[in-house]
């Protein structure tokens, strides 16, 4: 934090200095000498700030309150910079340029201000604005020197409390360390043990009945960060319990923040259902339904509410399911246990010493020399021996000492007095604290703030440095915000600060989402604790002390609110000094928030989810010129976007992803040249004409829809060619509307994909057509299509309702797509599959919807008549191999789709052994191809471990009677499943 200010400072007083404006040099000498005081002495500052940090942890008071008085100052200073570097924008000519993308008027209005300021005879217009930008840095002189008296006595009370400087404590990671590979951690001995006696109880029968009862509770209890979430994921993932509860496992984390209505939902979310409403018996209603003699396991982790009354309505809503259904519940208090009448309770005791150590090791000595270990391995004992059994602690310290090169680095963490010092309640295990305290200074910051969500809340990589920015924690070199924000992410999942989810293969890849164990969150908020505050879900202050001691130092303010009015926070200055600002509440109406953003001043995030909000204050928003990173995403009634957003200068991130009803952005978007993400999923895909001439940074951009722009040459909205110098595009883009019978194949090659070497994940959709098929139309598409070949990078790609008789050459060219991993064909219409079996690293596979396909051949492994020699000719060295890396293989709604023919057997019935086919396919999935009478027999030599045959009858019926002898194999599958 301090860092980053004094950075900023020193780039200000450097604009100062150079000022062009000379005549005007003796209004900002009082500026220049009152920053360059507040420059050395925060320097001096920050050479002891390790030592502060880490005696904040120790539990002294009064460094304590001397972290938090200068933590208040340094925001003080960065909302005064702010001020300043908004008076150095809006001097220049009174606002950013680019008004050309605004009406004639806007135009004529800004000549004008350009011959104000370069009249000989000044106007009364261009006094009063020099009287106003004197009275500006004026301002801005004395809150500085305001500042620096602060300063002293902060300074002064550094030398009181002794304060001793530590050097090296913000050494950069090392980059070997950096890209080190954990690897896959085996069940412990002491969890597999607990892990079977869970599954027993899970699985057998309650004694006395012939079927066990409906519903039984399990309870798994433990203290904070021994494993319990870890043993109940294992149990989730068990291949009998799977079967037994019918694959309908129920997962919801439910925290200290305990509320009806949120698990009530998140039961029906993992139901598939998805309530709108915000009555508790309707919800539970819908629960009732969908479980409904189904047979279940629901788990409820990190239960802390022991009044069964809580759940008694839930229990309720679960008594219509199959009999045998359980509830696994982890949780800290025996008194959960009894309140939830659970049938078994099993405890969760602390690992054994042994296994402490070989858990530990496997993460310190990841990738180390023999010798290395050998002269480490006493300390490490040492350290195993002190996490006392903790598998959090274990990890999150084994973690961290992987990062250490030195032998003289580890001796130095045990023998840290921080050992000594433990309080599970705040969070503070001393594993815990030595890891953090082993972060560069920047990362500390961006972990404590993940503290503004709430426990147990889903955060994506794109959340979390997007927040990065915005509060400024990233530095402020253009270009490289985005690379730093993702490293200081993957050192925190590195070092198990942040916990990444796992994903089916349903989830998308791309977006990488993590979560928080409950007392590293706890953590967090001991260090946040007078700057952060959160509201719950009934809208009650989660920290009482705080607001009873007032709100002058809260910074990050986030609510949490099912009531119809936001609860009254703060007075008006309280609001004016916050920095984050977010609001999730589903009834806040657009007037509610009205009087709130009328009262923030130096907000750089704000948040806001609520489905009532239509419209977003326009007389507010505009005003709001700090602003770097508004999230609007969820607000699923929005309609509409004011044009005074486009005067929020400094914005660098927009988010309005499931906005559903907002179908176009303002026409002065062109304005935001900072505007580096904006992310559109479900939301506005058809954008204004000028703003792709601006915003040339923008590398966030998830949709764009160009099929209304190729009708009657709208030139309102953005089309196909206008994306031509949009190439700093990263991740995730769906190119959608494409009409590729009406199209220009010009326009296409404009859009210049294969200079967008960002882009990771490709989505090219193609609007449906009324035209007929003629030839010259089919062609007109195929040439549209290899006219928008992507670059040769590309990992996943989708191509979506393609009209053209075949799929352009570059689709299944291994020398173009030799980095594609995932492809799915959807809606298209050639009656041929491409011949992707030469993609050397296409890993997932799906085909989709394609109702001219009848036959899949040697064409589609990409078999040539060269590779089709007889046995004599073939050896191992010089095999083909079709699909090499091919894992997953998806077949759906391929209507008239007849025969899969086998090329192992050629025309002239000689054998041919010099072709592999699918030698990794794990995974096959056939659904809805009802006409298709077998399968090939080169199947049975792939390592298929699941088959999945759906609304398929010739062959599902053959396969399930076993009356044919060709599909014996699919015996030795261990997953079948036939419908």
């Amino acid at each position: 934090m301090v860092d980053s200010v004094l950075y900023d400072l020193g780039k200000a007083l450097a604009t100062l200095a150079a000022d062009k404006l000379k005549e005007e040099y003796t209004l900002l000498v009082g500026v220049c000498e009152e920053g360059e005081k507040l420059q050395r002495k925060l320097k001096k500052i920050k050479f002891v700030l390790g030592d502060a940090e880490k005696r904040e942890l120790m539990m002294e008071e009064n460094v304590k309150s001397w972290l938090d008085d200068l933590k208040d100052v340094v925001y003080d200073i960065e909302d005064v910079l702010d001020d300043w570097t908004m008076e150095v924008v809006f001097a220049n000519e009174g606002k950013p340029k680019h008004d050309d993308v605004q009406n004639e008027t806007a135009i004529s209005d800004q000549k004008e201000k350009k011959v104000c300021f370069s009249s000989c005879i000044p106007t009364p217009s261009c006094c009063f604005k020099a009287i106003e930008k004197v009275k500006i840095r004026h301002d801005i002189a004395r809150r500085i020197e305001a500042i620096n008296v602060r300063l002293d006595e902060i300074n002064k009370l550094k030398n009181d409390y002794n304060l001793m400087i530590v050097r090296g404590s913000d050494q950069p990671v090392t980059p070997r360390r950096l890209t080190t590979s954990f690897g896959e951690v085996e069940d412990l001995n002491a969890q597999t043990i607990m892990k079977q006696e869970v599954i027993k109880a899970l699985l057998q029968p309650a004694e006395g009945t012939d079927g066990g009862s409906k519903i039984q509770v399990i309870s798994l209890v433990g203290m904070g960060g021994i494993g319990k979430t870890t043993i109940a994921k294992i149990v989730c993932n068990d291949v009998n319990v799977k079967s037994h509860f019918d694959k309908l496992i129920m997962w919801v984390c439910v925290s200290d923040s305990f509320s009806q209505m949120t698990v009530s939902k998140a039961i029906l979310n993992s139901l598939g259902g998805n309530s709108g409403s915000e009555q508790l018996q309707q919800v539970l209603g819908e629960i009732h339904k969908f479980i409904e003699g189904k047979r279940f396991l629901l788990v409820l982790d990190d239960v802390w509410t022991d009044n069964y009354r809580d759940w008694n309505d839930i229990m309720s809503s679960l008594s219509s399911c199959r009999s045998g259904s359980r509830v696994l519940v982890t949780t800290r208090k025996n008194e959960v246990a009894r309140a939830m009448k659970s049938n078994a309770t099993v405890p969760v005791n602390e690992l054994p010493e042994e296994e402490c150590l070989w858990l530990f090791k496997h993460f310190a000595f990841s990738e180390r020399q023999e010798s290395e270990r050998h002269d480490l391995e006493s300390i490490a004992h040492e350290m195993a021996k002190r996490c006392k059994g903790l598998v959090l602690a274990v990890e999150t310290l084994g973690r961290a000492m992987a990062f250490k090169s030195t032998k003289r680095e580890w001796e130095v963490v045990l023998k840290s007095n921080l050992w000594n010092f433990e309080d599970e309640k705040t969070g503070l295990l001393p594993a815990l604290s030595l890891s953090y305290i082993d972060l560069p200074s920047p990362i500390k910051r961006c972990f404590a703030s993940c503290c503004v969500f709430q426990k147990d809340q889903v955060m994506s990589k794109n959340d979390l440095v997007w927040l990065w920015m915005g509060l400024g924690l990233l530095g402020s070199k253009i270009g490289q915000m985005e690379i730093v924000g993702e490293d200081y992410f993957n050192i925190l999942v590195a070092r198990s600060f942040l916990k990444k989810i796992d994903k089916t293969e349903k989830e998308v890849s791309f977006y990488i989402e993590v979560k928080m164990h409950d007392i590293i969150h706890d953590f967090a908020q001991f260090l946040m604790k007078n700057e952060v505050l959160l509201f719950s879900e009934d809208g009650e202050a989660i920290d009482e002390p705080i607001l009873n001691k007032g709100l002058a130092k809260i910074r990050h303010l986030t609510m949490v609110s099912r009531r119809s009015q936001l609860p009254t926070v703060g007075n008006d200055d309280d609001l004016k000094r916050l920095r984050m600002l977010g609001i999730e509440a589903p009834d806040c109406e657009s007037s509610d928030l009205e009087g709130i953003l009328a009262k923030l001043s130096y907000v750089r995030v704000l948040r806001i989810m609520s489905g009532k909000m239509n419209v977003v204050p326009s007389g507010s928003i505009g005003k709001l010129v700090h602003l770097r990173y508004v999230d609007f995403s969820g607000c699923w009634g929005l309609k509409e976007l004011p044009e005074s957003i486009c005067d929020l200068f400094c914005m660098q991130t927009l988010d309005i992803s499931w906005c559903y009803e907002l179908k176009k952005l303002p026409k002065g978007m062109g304005k935001l040249v900072n505007l580096r993400h904006l992310y559109n999923a479900a939301s506005a895909d058809q954008l204004p004409k000028g703003m792709e001439r601006y915003l040339s940074s923008l590398q966030t951009l998830f949709v764009i829809d160009v099929g209304e722009s190729q009708l009657d040459n709208n030139h309102e909205l953005l089309g196909l060619g206008d994306l031509q110098n949009l190439n700093s595009l990263q991740g995730f883009f769906e190119l959608r509307g494409i009409k590729g019978g009406m199209v220009e194949v010009e326009e296409a090659e404009k859009a210049a994909l294969p200079s967008k070497t960002g882009i990771s994940f490709l989505i090219l959709s193609f609007a449906i057509e009324d035209d007929e098929c003629v030839m010259s139309t089919m062609i007109h598409r195929l040439k549209v299509l290899e006219a928008l070949k992507p670059h040769k990078d590309l990992e996943q790609l989708e191509i979506e309702g393609y009209g053209g008789q075949r799929f352009a050459s570059w689709i299944s060219c291994r020398d173009w797509l030799s980095n594609v991993k995932q492809l799915r064909l959807q809606s298209c219409q050639p009656s041929f599959l491409p011949p992707l079996g030469t993609l050397p690293s296409l890993a997932s596979l799906e085909i989709r919807v394609m109702f001219e396909v009848r036959s899949v051949g040697e064409e589609f492994l990409g078999i040539e008549e060269s590779h089709l020699a007889s046995s004599s000719s073939s050896s191992r060295s010089n095999s083909f191999v079709a699909f090499p890396k091919l894992e997953r293989l998806v077949f759906y709604q391929l209507d008239e789709w007849e025969t899969w023919t086998d090329p192992i057997k050629h025309d002239n019935n000689v054998q041919v052994t010099n072709i592999i086919i699918m030698p990794s396919l794990s995974t096959l999935q056939i659904h809805w191809c009802g006409k298709l009478k077998s399968l090939p027999r080169f199947l049975a030599a792939a390592p298929i471990k699941e088959l999945e045959i759906g609304g398929c009858p010739l062959i599902g019926g053959s396969i399930r009677d076993g009356c044919e002898e060709q599909y014996c194999w699919v015996s030795n599958i261990p997953s079948v499943d036939i419908i």
